[in-house]
């Protein structure tokens, strides 16, 4: 009877640990997907980030409408599912479900191939759709969602007092638990260049 019943403990602790290696392994491999695919449409966004002209006015609008630590709007060129070359205007944010939230509303052409966009404050998107779940809000051990470099690579001060200086994106992508050590938590970094924007990084 003693050895059957250690035999048990074994067993069953085995098929504990087992068990909980198999969640953590299958939420690891959810939070890697989830930030991964997040991650691969603002960074192709923002490659394609521009400037927007606008009749009469001798500066360009900046590629950036508004920016913070978890929501950014911005101007893009990208080739959306129509053959026409047609400016976007896209609104990454965290919802209160701590989902990475996409919004676009397309450009509408005017007279001389100028290109207006409604108040995104106030007009509901063209389309929307969940890029990401289970983002990790920042804290001491996790970087900001967005965060804005100048041209020397280093973080803006006060990004939002002049979007013309932001030369790149630092985007940080944590999803998981704010459990702490939890080992399914994952976190994907890249610093998104501007190519299309007049600044060069040094």
């Amino acid at each position: 009877m003693m050895i059957f019943g250690i035999m048990l403990t074994i067993v069953g602790a085995v098929f504990v640990s087992t068990n909980r290696n198999f969640a953590i392994s299958r939420s690891l491999d959810t939070n890697t997907k989830s930030a991964s695919n997040g991650m691969n449409e603002v960074s192709r966004v923002l490659r394609a980030a521009t400037e927007n002209p606008v009749r009469g006015q001798a500066l360009n609008d900046p590629a950036f409408q508004s920016i913070g630590p978890e929501t950014l709007t911005v101007y893009a060129y990208v080739n959306l599912s129509s053959s026409a070359e047609q400016p976007i205007q896209v609104r990454f944010s965290v919802d209160a479900s701590r989902n990475l939230v996409e919004e676009v509303w397309p450009g509408t052409a005017q007279t001389g191939g100028y290109w207006t966009f409604p108040n995104p404050t106030s007009v509901a998107a063209t389309t929307k759709r969940i890029l990401a779940s289970s983002i990790i809000p920042s804290s001491g051990s996790v970087a900001p969602l967005f965060s804005y470099l100048g041209v020397t690579n280093t973080p803006l001060s006060n990004p939002a007092t002049n979007p013309r200086s932001i030369a790149a994106v630092q985007v940080s992508i944590t999803a998981g638990t704010t459990t702490a050590g939890d080992m399914s938590n994952v976190t994907i970094q890249n610093t998104v260049g501007l190519p299309n924007l007049p600044l060069a990084r040094s």
